[in-house]
């Protein structure tokens, strides 16, 4: 075992020491609360927010309270990912690795009920450390107005917290074809009845760090909009129907000449389509995505494309057909333990450390990520300036089980199954498919 090994281990095993160390003083206060104060006395058992003072006191995480309406809630997560490919993995020729994906603290909480505000900082990401940075302007809920670095409102799968996936890891598309995070402002807010239209509109500096590698000489949008309107038709009705959801969201930006920055990755993180093609012009993504969480059940499902432009790229100087991306994915989840999905399973009916074995639940997800030209009338080439592009496209298949032993601690496991239309130009040339295996050990508070 390597020294890299050996230390994510250990930091493995500190995440299981910690959360039992966190069961007892959240088990003091749940036992604390079951007793009631007599009447006379319910005024001094008041909590420190309800009197507008000062204090400390353990919830799901420590909280400081700094009087009525203002908060400071202290975060922490940590994620170690074992993982095993047929295919190699980069810089790992056996197929296995161990990961530390993500090793977060932060800070998130309002200020006199007027402003919500987040700050959080990845020890991991030597290049990107800030990932969250912002305040928002909460005082209507029909209009607030957000500012700083946070995720652009595109990709129900990509603005979802990585704490509550229900697979180790998003979407090829999400992860490859929507935004991501990045400096902006942007306009939010609920209207109808009872909140069923949300709207978000925004401008941003970039169109995401998603959109961009290391490599400098490569090109990503400029100054972004970005919008998305989520409606839930029936959430107003007590019906099993309340939580269904629908959306739609954009992006657009200028692209200056160059070989785009985007990238083409397998579950493992080799490349299979390296997109070597010249582009100018404008960029625009069109997202949708549907959501319904029926009791102990969910369904989910989005599309997405991007397209590029090709102004000028012609050998001849005019302009050539557009470069896209698009993908796809339908997923679905079962806790057989009973817990509601939509409610959340980080709070099981009975967790491991209190007399049950926490929430269990089943998973599946099936998806697709295609990179081409809308040009198809010709022989694909490889060449820049084709006007038919040598594209690729990678399927998956995901079984996954996600168990939630309490509150802090959640266990994962993925087995993915891959095809490339062509196979040569991914980790193993003379083979179409593939199997990888992904074991997360995830503690949050």
């Amino acid at each position: 075992m390597t020294l890299r090994a050996l230390v994510a281990w250990m930091r493995v095993g500190i995440l299981a020491a910690s959360a039992l160390s966190l069961a007892g003083p959240a088990v003091a206060q749940q036992a604390a609360q079951a007793t009631s104060p007599p009447e006379p006395e319910k005024e001094a058992h008041k909590s420190p927010e309800e009197k507008g003072d000062w204090g400390f006191r353990w919830d799901n995480r420590p909280p400081l309270r700094l009087g009525r309406g203002t908060r400071i809630d202290f975060r922490a997560r940590v994620q170690a990912d074992l993982r095993n490919s047929d295919a190699p993995i980069p810089d790992h020729d056996d197929g296995t690795d161990i990961d530390l994906a993500r090793n977060r603290i932060g800070i998130n909480g309002e200020v006199l009920n007027l402003f919500d505000y987040e700050v959080e900082y990845d020890f991991v990401d030597d290049e990107d450390p800030w990932r969250d940075v912002y305040i928002n302007y909460k005082q209507f809920d029909f209009v607030q107005v957000q500012g700083g670095k946070f995720k652009l409102p595109f990709s129900m799968d990509e603005t979802t917290s990585a704490t509550n996936l229900d697979f180790v890891y998003r979407s090829r598309a999400a992860i490859f074809l929507a935004p991501g995070r990045d400096r902006g402002v942007m306009v939010h807010g609920r209207i109808l009845d009872r909140g069923m239209l949300r709207y978000e509109i925004g401008g941003f500096d970039h169109d995401g760090v998603n959109a961009r590698t290391k490599d400098l000489e490569r090109v990503f949008g400029e100054r972004t909009l970005a919008g998305r309107i989520t409606v839930q038709p029936l959430r107003s009705t007590q019906s099993v129907l309340s939580d269904l959801a629908f959306a739609v969201a954009f992006t657009t930006s200028d692209v200056p000449e160059g070989f785009p920055a985007l990238r083409a990755r397998t579950s493992m993180g080799a490349p299979f389509y390296l997109p070597d093609v010249s582009v100018r012009g404008e960029r625009r993504r069109i997202g949708f995505d549907a959501r319904w969480r029926p009791g102990p059940f969910s369904i989910k499902s989005e599309y997405m494309k991007l397209t590029q432009e090709r102004l000028g790229q012609s050998s001849d100087e005019t302009d050539l057909s557009k470069f896209f991306g698009e993908g796809w994915y339908v997923s679905g989840t079962w806790a057989i333990t009973g817990e509601n999905k939509a409610e959340g399973l980080d709070s099981p009916r009975r967790s491991l450390f209190r007399g049950g074995i926490g929430a269990v639940e089943l998973a599946l997800r099936a998806e697709g990520i295609s990179f081409g030209s809308e040009a198809t009338d010709d022989v694909p080439s490889s060449a820049p300036r084709a006007d038919v592009i040598l594209g690729n496209t990678d399927r998956l298949v995901t079984y996954g089980v996600n168990w939630y032993l309490n509150r802090w601690l959640k266990i994962q496991v993925n087995f993915v199954r891959e095809r490339l239309s062509d196979p040569s130009q991914g980790p193993m040339p003379e083979q179409v498919s593939f199997w990888s295996r992904f074991v997360r050990f995830q503690f949050s508070m």
